[in-house]
């Protein structure tokens, strides 16, 4: 403990340290910061005072020279008119252009603000001048274009136009290019033009014609491109597709584009038409995928079945998802795309989860909730190019029926008998696994009805055994039981079902509590009628005493509702000790007599219709207890059981 405290006081000491040195860092950095301002504002107020000092320095040499030439002025006048007339001129001279004169002083301060102006001036008219770049090709300027990247692609589109021909044209594309101003009469060209510019001279054999581009690249060119365009335009108006079809288009961009053309580039306008509408076949394969058959398959790639089938002999007989298969793909020159709506159904799967649930025994799994498959309606776009699909974009989606999580219980209940596969007569118990192994470990001892109508189950294990709830429930009874039961716990689970634990040492659990599957809720002893250390075990539906082997399961393994259960003949009122279905021969209980159900609070004997099995009357004083009213004599002797 000591040695955690020193952890925290040293902890504490570096934080406080730390956070000195941070309030100490962002001191400095504003003293530093005000003292810079301050600075900045002691170097700006000199340098004002600065200025007033040198200019009221100049007034004053202005005022003393005045005072002066008007003084010399005044003693000239004195002496006559010669000296006077010159003494003015010389009074003028001094005050206009001598060294503290007006002129000079307002050449001094009037110069660098004309400067400035000029400079401003000629700045101005330069960014007003409009730039362009002249391409002079074989020594004749052919062009005047705004950037270089207007040549560059000019350039392109000659090679473009040059490839096209058989012949290996060889073109010399240096070309000088110079910046000048341009004039009011100056026009830029474009890259198309400058292009066309570039051929005519060159030494080619050209001539006008329209050049049909398909996405950008230069197919061919042609003298009159509408016959052409009408073509294409009628092969979209006559396409017909399966459905209701939109936005028909080709997949490519198709350009015309007049202008110079090698005449060997020129074709036909019917050769033209052909080659655009052609289609061509190659050979290709196709992964088969969920749900494809060899008619659909076929359909996809609108093959004839027999020639799908001549491709694939064995489609017939085998056709499996990820298998691959031969097709033949048809490939138009011009792809056509066109768009269909539809709606989809689709399933959306299920999760499954595991539970740990207090309601299994340890180690069982039981199906809790069975997972169901979802449903979700979209409308999507699907796109096809020449009849096959290429993509699909969904529009919208609506899920119509969530997804039901399957949950899977997992028990995690602790308590177990000592020996799960062979507790039950040499066997494990297979019941419904409604209710959980009530004591930590033991083994029957006594089984339901056995050979003296015993009510319940005898679990025998060590005095102070732990003894847990079952199942989830109130409390209704918690202490000791003058009928018999000894310390007894009794549990109502709220769904017509009670369980009862008797013969405790101690008695955990209280009268209104509720307990939890699991729960401790007493110790194992034996108080009550008991001739050794076991807890006696009952299950009630509605009143009435039922086995207890059909709720408690050891297997490991739970039967689910829609699993059908091995047949149970054994009645569920079973009283009749005759009855063959019962081993009257079974372990020896632990039970010390059958009058430990005479509390009428524990137990009701008017649920049981034979009253030869049960008098109710021969206990009508829950606290008096007659062994002798039982003829069986072994039922009372400790000895023959072994404790």
């Amino acid at each position: 403990m000591k040695y955690i405290i020193n952890i925290f006081e040293w902890i504490g000491r570096c934080a406080v340290n730390i956070f000195v040195v941070a309030i100490r860092a962002v001191i400095k950095c504003i003293v530093f910061l005000f003292s810079e301002i301050w600075q900045f504002i002691k170097n700006t107020a000199k340098g004002i005072s600065a200025f007033f000092d040198v200019s009221r320095e100049s007034f004053h040499r202005r005022v003393e020279l005045s005072q002066k030439l008007s003084k010399d002025v005044r003693k000239a006048k004195k002496k006559g008119e010669n000296e006077y007339r010159h003494a003015v001129l010389k009074f003028i001279g001094y005050f206009l252009f001598g060294e503290e004169g007006v002129f000079r002083t307002a050449f001094n301060y009037i110069l660098p603000i004309v400067s400035i102006a000029v400079l401003l001036g000629v700045i101005s008219w330069g960014v007003n001048l409009e730039y362009g770049i002249v391409v002079e090709y074989n020594g004749k300027e052919i062009g005047i274009i705004s950037a270089e990247a207007d040549f560059e692609e000019a350039e392109k589109e000659v090679k473009k136009r040059l490839a096209y021909s058989d012949e290996d044209a060889d073109f010399d594309s240096k070309a000088k290019l110079s910046v000048k101003i341009l004039s009011d009469d100056d026009i830029y060209v474009s890259s198309l033009q400058l292009a066309n510019a570039m051929l005519s001279a060159s030494e080619q054999e050209l001539a006008e014609a329209c050049g049909i581009y398909i996405d950008g690249e230069f197919t061919g060119a042609v003298k009159d491109y509408k016959p052409v365009k009408d073509a294409l335009d009628d092969r979209l108006a006559n396409f017909s597709a399966d459905g209701i079809v939109k936005n028909i288009s080709y997949v490519n961009k198709i350009e015309y584009t007049d202008g110079i053309y090698l005449t060997s580039s020129i074709m036909e306008e019917n050769e033209m038409i052909s080659l655009l509408t052609s289609t061509n076949e190659k050979d290709a394969t196709y992964v088969v995928q969920d749900k494809d058959t060899p008619v659909t398959i076929a359909q996809k790639y609108n093959m004839d079945f027999n020639d799908f089938e001549e491709l694939n002999p064995f489609i017939r007989n085998r056709c499996s998802a990820g298998q691959v298969v031969n097709v033949v793909e048809h490939e138009s020159y011009l792809p056509i795309q066109y768009t269909r709506e539809m709606e989809t159904l689709s399933y959306l799967d299920f999760e499954t989860i595991e539970v740990q649930t207090s309601s299994l025994e340890y180690g069982t799994k039981k199906l809790l909730v069975k997972g169901e498959k979802g449903e979700k309606r979209s409308k999507v776009e699907v796109t096809y190019v020449d009849g096959i699909e290429s993509s699909r974009k969904t529009i919208s989606s609506e899920i119509t029926k969530e997804p039901v999580i399957q949950q899977m219980g997992v028990g995690m209940e602790a308590a177990r008998p000592d020996y799960p596969d062979t507790v039950y007569n040499g066997g494990p118990l297979t019941g419904t696994g409604q209710f959980a192994w009530p004591v930590n470990g033991g083994w029957i001892s006594d089984v339901f009805i056995s050979n003296r109508n015993h009510m319940g189950l005898d679990i025998a294990a060590d005095s102070g055994t732990n003894i847990y709830a079952a199942d989830d429930g109130y409390i209704v009874t918690a202490g000791w039981n003058a009928g018999g039961y000894g310390n007894v716990v009794m549990i109502d689970h709220l769904n017509g079902y009670q369980t009862v634990y008797g013969h405790m040492s101690y008695v955990v659990a209280t009268e209104g509590q509720y307990v939890t599957r699991g729960q401790l809720i007493g110790l194992v002893g034996s108080t009550g009628d008991s001739t050794g250390p076991h807890c006696h075990f009952e299950v009630r539906y509605l009143g009435v005493h039922d086995d207890p082997a059909k709720y408690l399961n050891t297997s490991g393994v739970i039967y689910s509702p829609e699993q059908e259960k091995p047949e149970d003949n054994t009645d569920v009122n079973n009283t009749d000790v005759n009855n063959p279905d019962v081993d009257n021969n079974s372990v020896p209980y632990a039970d010390n007599s059958q009058n430990e159900y005479a509390d009428p609070n524990i137990y009701d004997p008017n649920a049981y219709a034979d009253p030869n099995l049960y008098d109710p009357n021969a206990y009508a004083d829950p606290n008096i207890y007659d062994p002798n009213a039982y003829v069986d004599p072994y039922a009372y002797d400790p000895n023959y059981y072994g404790y």
